[in-house]
């Protein structure tokens, strides 16, 4: 919750990258993969120093990832702007990236971005809401679909009405424009998981019931 720790934390990830290379770059690309949700969530976070930790940090860590779209997302102006628009802007553009270059990470990307939503910031929730449903919008990974679209739709109409927080509920309204307007949205409830599948398996009681009943509906 401090701010100055978490502005330096971020920056001193980018700082680390400096070591991600030779023996050690696989296994400091996997610890990018893991922040990369957080750095993302956090680019337009409350205080302004924060927000230029994690924008610094991403322009180091992004050519570790060695994917040409997302490199170019840093010269854009949606990147570099700290107005709401422009984020959400990014958010599209980089779940592009992810669902597009790095679809055996979308998973993972989602899970951490789903817990999230209870973050102590209703920026940082805003911004979780959003980005989870920009990717939901553009996914048409059946797994994906399965395990996240009835738990993130379920949520944003709850938060819509419920959350005590302005931005929360804008972002809600627009998200779900997001998912509604998707053509995604026709076909995710056809979606079976396969019980058999590992990574399902991992995800809380709670997710697989409420999908679990959705599917059967």
């Amino acid at each position: 919750m401090n701010v100055k720790m978490r502005a330096n934390s971020f920056a001193a990830f980018g700082a680390l990258s400096s070591y991600g290379i030779g023996a050690l770059k696989d296994a400091f690309v996997e610890q990018v993969h893991a922040a990369v949700p957080r750095l993302v969530l956090h680019l337009h976070d409350e205080d302004a120093s924060v927000r230029l930790a994690c924008r610094n940090t991403l322009k180091r860590v992004f050519p570790l990832m060695e994917i040409e779209g997302l490199l170019a997302l840093l010269n854009t102006h949606s990147f570099l702007s700290d107005h709401r628009s422009d984020y959400e802007d990014f958010l599209r553009d980089i779940a592009k990236q992810f669902i597009q270059h790095l679809p055996s990470r979308v998973d993972t990307y989602m899970a951490a971005t789903v817990q999230a939503f209870d973050a102590p910031w209703p920026t940082i929730q805003a911004n979780a809401i959003y980005f989870s449903s920009s990717i939901l919008s553009l996914s048409d990974n059946h797994h994906i679909l399965a395990v996240y679209h009835a738990q993130v739709f379920g949520m944003l109409v709850g938060d819509l009405s419920r959350s005590p927080d302005a931005i929360v509920r804008a972002t809600c309204s627009s998200a779900l424009g997001l998912l509604l307007k998707s053509s995604n949205t026709l076909s995710w409830r056809a979606v079976s998981p396969d019980r058999s599948d590992s990574t399902l398996r991992n995800h809380d009681l709670e997710s697989t019931q409420n999908q679990q009943i959705q599917t059967e509906t």
